[in-house]
C-alpha cells in the first residue's frame, strides 16, 4: 500500500532523513521506533507533504512525493500529529467535523460521526463540550476521530501516547488494536517500545534520520540493535 524509496527529507537546508526506503503493505501495523530527534516525526511529516523531501514516495498505487498535502490526505494517507492540534474552543463535534474536508468524506459525515462514536463512546458523552476542556486521553481519541472523519485508507499515528497516564496509555493501544482489526492501515511512531511492538506486525528502526533495521515486530524486540538504537553504545 505504501512503498518509500531514498527518501530524504529536510527543514530548510538542514537535511533531516537520509535516504530511507520502507513499506507498507494493506492491512499491516508498522511501528517506526527510534530515540528522540533519530527523524520519525521526519518520516511522517514527509510523507504527509508539509515538509521538503526527495525521493519517491508511492500510495496504493500511485506517486503522491510530488503532491501537495491536502490533495496527499484526499487520497486516504491522513495524519495523527503528535500533541494532537485540535481547535481547543471548538467543539468535540466541531472538530471531528472538521476531519471531513474532502467532498468524499463530506458526503458522509453523519455516518461517520456515528462510527466514530461507536468506536469511542466518550466522545459522544461529550460531543458538544469544547475540546480544550476534555483530558489528555480524551482529546488523544478526538485527534483519532478526527483523523478517521477523512475516511482514511491508512493512519500514521505520530507518538499517540505522548504526555498520557499510564492508563490513558493503555486506552489508547486498545483503541489503536480496535483500529487493526477494522482493516485499515496503520504506521505508527511511538516511544513506547514494547507496547508498539506489541501491536505490530512489523518496525522499522531509525537512527540519525537512517533506517538501520527492519523486520517482523516478535523478532525486533529481542534484536540488541534496537537497544544500540535508543541508548547508544
Amino acid at each position: 500500500m505504501l512503498k518509500i524509496e531514498a527518501l530524504d527529507a529536510y527543514y530548510g537546508e538542514a537535511q533531516a532523513l537520509y535516504a530511507a526506503s520502507l513499506h507498507i503493505d494493506e492491512g499491516e501495523v508498522v511501528s517506526v521506533l527510534g530515540a528522540n530527534g533519530a527523524g520519525k516525526t521526519t518520516l511522517i511529516n514527509a510523507l504527509s507533504g508539509t515538509i521538503d523531501r526527495v525521493g519517491t514516495v508511492s500510495f496504493d498505487g500511485q506517486r503522491v512525493d510530488r503532491l501537495p498535502p491536502h490533495v496527499i490526505a484526499a487520497r486516504g494517507l491522513v495524519q495523527v500529529p503528535e500533541g494532537r492540534r485540535l481547535f481547543n474552543f471548538m467543539s468535540v463535534r466541531e472538530n471531528l467535523e472538521l476531519g471531513a474536508y474532502s467532498p468524499h468524506a463530506r458526503a458522509h459525515v453523519a455516518d461517520n460521526i456515528d462510527k466514530v462514536f461507536s468506536l469511542m463512546p466518550r466522545l459522544a458523552e461529550r460531543s458538544g463540550q469544547m475540546a480544550g476542556s476534555l483530558s489528555g486521553g480524551e482529546q488523544q481519541m478526538c485527534a483519532i476521530g478526527r483523523a478517521m472523519m477523512a475516511m482514511p485508507k491508512m493512519i500514521m499515528f505520530d507518538e499517540p501516547t505522548l504526555g498520557l497516564a499510564p492508563i490513558m496509555v493503555d486506552m489508547v493501544f486498545k483503541l489503536l488494536n480496535d483500529i487493526k482489526a477494522s482493516g485499515l492501515t496503520i504506521l505508527l511512531v511511538e516511544q513506547n517500545v514494547k507496547h508498539a511492538l506489541a501491536v505490530s506486525d512489523r518496525a522499522y528502526v531509525i537512527e540519525n534520520g537512517r533506517v538501520v533495521l527492519g523486520g517482523d515486530a516478535a523478532e525486533l524486540i529481542h534484536d540488541p540493535q534496537l537497544k544500540v538504537a535508543y541508548l547508544g553504545g
